[in-house]
Formats: C-alpha cells, sequence, structure tokens
C-alpha cells in the first residue's frame, strides 16, 4: 500500500484546510495532475479522509478562532519540512471556508516566513468582493443583475432599530425612515459577512432564513425579521445582515460560475454549473449535491466584468440563480476561492491545480504527463460539459432535474462524464467505498425528511 505520508522528495506540498468534499476534491485534483500527497488539515479526521493514500491529515482541532488557526497551520510547515526535505520546498494553502481565506491573507507575513505560498489577494480587496452589501454596490454600478436587497447594521443594533428595519420591508414602506427598499416578501436574510457569522450561536440559527409574509408566531413576516437581526445582534454579530426578495423557482435554477484570472489581468478560465439540488437540511443547507456543466455567456461576461473592476487574481466563484419570471442570471454572492463543489471544473476538463501552479509558483513544476498543463498565454479556456458530479444517488439526481438538465445528464453519462468525486481509482479503499456508498443512500432518507423544491 502506498504511503499516507508527503515524500521529503515531493518538490511541493499543497496544504488543504478542511475535511469536506471539497477539500478532498482539491486532494484528489493535485494528484490526477502532479501525482502529488496533499498536506490536509481538517478539523479531525473524518470518514472523506480516512484511509486515503493521496494526503496526509494534520488535524488541527476547531478553526473558528483566528489565532489557533495561524498557529496549526506554522506547526504543520514544521512537520513537513521535519522530514528530511528541502527547507524551500513551497507550501501552497489552499483555504476551505472565507474566514478561513481573511485569516491567511492577514498573517500572510507569518505564513510565508513559514514557507507557505498564500494565493489570495489582500484584505481590501476581499473586503471590496465578499462583503455582500460592497458586491451588491458593485452589481449595481456595472449594470449586473441582483435580487432586491437592503441591509441592516448589526453594529449599530437598538431594538428600535429592528423594529423600524422590519416595519419598512413588504414594499409597502421604507426599511428605516430614510432608507426606501422595495423589498418585498418572500425574502432570505444572511449574513454580509459569513466568516463572523459562522462565529455566533443562536437557537435556530441557519446559513440562510428563509421568510415569507406569514412567517413568525404572530404570522408576520416582519416580526420574523425583527426576530431574527435581535437574536444575531444579541449574539455578537455586529456586520451587516441582507435582506434580499427570494427568486422563486427549484434548485435546478441555481449556477455556480467559476472564474480564474492572472496576475497579467488576463481571464484564463470560465466554467458554469448548473446546480441540480442543494441539501435543504438544517447544518447543511445550501450545499449543492449534484452539479451539471454546461455554458451560460451572459453569466461569463457579467463574471469576467466583475472581477476585471476588482483587479482580481486567482480563482473566483460566483453563486447565481436564473429567474423564471425574466430568464435573467441574478448574481448571489461571490466566494474569493474554490467552492465546496467545484469538481464539476476537473469533471468538465478544467483541473484546476494547474493554474494554481502555474501561476504562483512560478510553473516550476509543470512537467506532469497525467494532465495537460494550464494554457501559458493569456487565451482563455471556457469548459463546455456535459459532465456531472454527484455525492447522491442517481434517482434523486433525476427527480430534481428538469427535462433539459435530464436529457444532458444521459449524455453525460454515454460520455463516461458522470464523476463521483470521492470514487476515485488511485485512492480506492473498500472500507472507504463501503462509507460514501452508505451516506449516498442516506441521502434518500434525509430527502424524504427534508425535500427540496420539485422542478
Amino acid at each position: 500500500m502506498a504511503s499516507t505520508e508527503v515524500p521529503p522528495e515531493q518538490p511541493f506540498v499543497p496544504v488543504i484546510t478542511g475535511g469536506d468534499v471539497g477539500a478532498y476534491s482539491l486532494a484528489r485534483e493535485f494528484h490526477e495532475a502532479y501525482g502529488v500527497i496533499s498536506a490536509v488539515a481538517p478539523t479531525t479526521v473524518n470518514r472523506n479522509l480516512r484511509h486515503s493514500r493521496i494526503l496526509q491529515a494534520f488535524p488541527a482541532g476547531p478553526m473558528t478562532e483566528e489565532q489557533p488557526v495561524i498557529d496549526a497551520l506554522v506547526r504543520v510547515a514544521g512537520q513537513l519540512r521535519r522530514t528530511g526535505a528541502a527547507p524551500d520546498r513551497p507550501l501552497l494553502l489552499l483555504a476551505s471556508y472565507d474566514h478561513l481565506v481573511r485569516f491567511a491573507v492577514r498573517h500572510r507575513a507569518t505564513l510565508s516566513a513559514a514557507g507557505y505560498t498564500v494565493p489570495y489577494p489582500d484584505e481590501e480587496s476581499l473586503d471590496a468582493a465578499a462583503l455582500k452589501e460592497n458586491f451588491y454596490a458593485l452589481c449595481e454600478q456595472l449594470a449586473v443583475p441582483y435580487p432586491k436587497t437592503t441591509t441592516y447594521d448589526a453594529g449599530s443594533h437598538t431594538p428600535e432599530a429592528a423594529r423600524r428595519f422590519a416595519a419598512g420591508l413588504g414594499g409597502t414602506g421604507t426599511a428605516g425612515e430614510d432608507d426606501e427598499s422595495g423589498v418585498r416578501f418572500p425574502v432570505i436574510l444572511k449574513a454580509g459577512d459569513g466568516g463572523a457569522w459562522a462565529d455566533i450561536r443562536f437557537e435556530g440559527r441557519r446559513k440562510v432564513h428563509v421568510v415569507d409574509q406569514a412567517a413568525g408566531q404572530d404570522g408576520s413576516g416582519a416580526a420574523e425579521i425583527e426576530r431574527l437581526v435581535t437574536l444575531a445582534s444579541e449574539a455578537g454579530y455586529t456586520g451587516t445582515l441582507i435582506v434580499q426578495e427570494l427568486v422563486p423557482g427549484p434548485d435546478s435554477q441555481l449556477g455556480i460560475a467559476t472564474f480564474f484570472r492572472d496576475g497579467t489581468g488576463a481571464t484564463r478560465l470560465v466554467s458554469y454549473g448548473e446546480v441540480i439540488v442543494e441539501d435543504h437540511a438544517p447544518g447543511t443547507e445550501g450545499n449543492a449535491r449534484a452539479v451539471l456543466a454546461g455554458q451560460h455567456p451572459v453569466v461569463a461576461e457579467q463574471g469576467a466584468a466583475l472581477l476585471e473592476a476588482l483587479d482580481w487574481r486567482g480563482f473566483a466563484m460566483f453563486d447565481t440563480k436564473i429567474d423564471p419570471r425574466t430568464g435573467q442570471a441574478q448574481f448571489l454572492e461571490m466566494n474569493p476561492r474554490l467552492g465546496r463543489n467545484h469538481y464539476y471544473l476537473t469533471a468538465a476538463g478544467a483541473n484546476p491545480a494547474p493554474y494554481l501552479v502555474e501561476e504562483y509558483l512560478a510553473g516550476e513544476y509543470l512537467g506532469a504527463d497525467t494532465v495537460t498543463p494550464a494554457p501559458t498565454t493569456p487565451d482563455c479556456v471556457t469548459t463546455t460539459g456535459p459532465a456531472l458530479t454527484t455525492t447522491i444517488p442517481m434517482s434523486l439526481v433525476r427527480r430534481y432535474a428538469t427535462a433539459s438538465q435530464r436529457e444532458r445528464i444521459r449524455q453525460a453519462a454515454q460520455q463516461g462524464r458522470v464523476v463521483r468525486p470521492f470514487s476515485y481509482p488511485a485512492d480506492r479503499d473498500v472500507r472507504r467505498e463501503a462509507y460514501h456508498r452508505a451516506t449516498e443512500l442516506n441521502a434518500l432518507r434525509v430527502f424524504r425528511n427534508h425535500p427540496a423544491p420539485d422542478a
């Protein structure tokens, strides 16, 4: 059996935080491209990582507080350099969540001294992109469609401010005396700063709250919004809270648009995926379970314009949703990193690993025979599909897919492009296969108890 330790002769090491499908996908992609073993720093070694031969796990404990995360990453660097490896071999840090990207950027000097390359822009650029109120202001400036939105400043919360804000919703007045929102129910409430939101707890807290006109104990959507902004503020959240009109329609109208823009300002990669269905169980809601790679030229153009305005460098991912009333794709948010469900890129023929190596490690390690290297010219690669990635049984995929998507899924299957990220032939282990098969089958029960809206 192959060793699960990073070999000392390996010329560079991807260091990946997290233990979910996104973290494993990155380890798989680097192994597919270069045959390298990745170092993965999860909270604990879970069954997504156990018995894998393509990664070495360095459990780091809870990864919500800034300094403990940085201390853990410095320890990982030290362990990787105590193996007889060259003291200057680069460690390429890849963060799985927005708050970990921010931690890395804030402590770039410390991490660089430990041997890390941090492939993310500075904190000012992060604020312009990842803080939702700034992102929507940029969408407004560039005429990029986004759902009608208003904001609440939790840092200035008072009971009266919460009451006035909620009373102004519903399209009947203002969200505060001077802020005309025109936002109508049903709405979603979410944090402007997802990293800060991950650190707070209150009863009933969700990643995204959906509130309709008849919500709340008194049958009032406004009362429910008032209750939620109060709970969030009293729990210690001090950022902006976003209240946004809910774009109607099933999960199959959601999209993931991933871009890579290099340091010269050239957009090198555009890849669009249609979400077939997401989780709707509390605690995991919003996690895509099946993604169909395809194309959306308008989203490609608009996403590139946003990155140009931000002067972005590196990977970025946009969440979108097609509004059935207009046929337009509404931009929901931007993540300053590869997303959890990014393996659809590789399934569609655009492994992200060579883009990262070429851009941030000067292309020194592009000699692998197992993958076509990322282009060395500014030409843009646009993936076309069809290719499907899934972590649920195909019966669920077909149930929630539209007729058009089912046809393209059939084409993908004929071409051998239906992929399960955890099912990697080079990392086959009967214990892992049994676990992931059982997890797939358990999805049938989860979706029965927490069904997604049907197409």
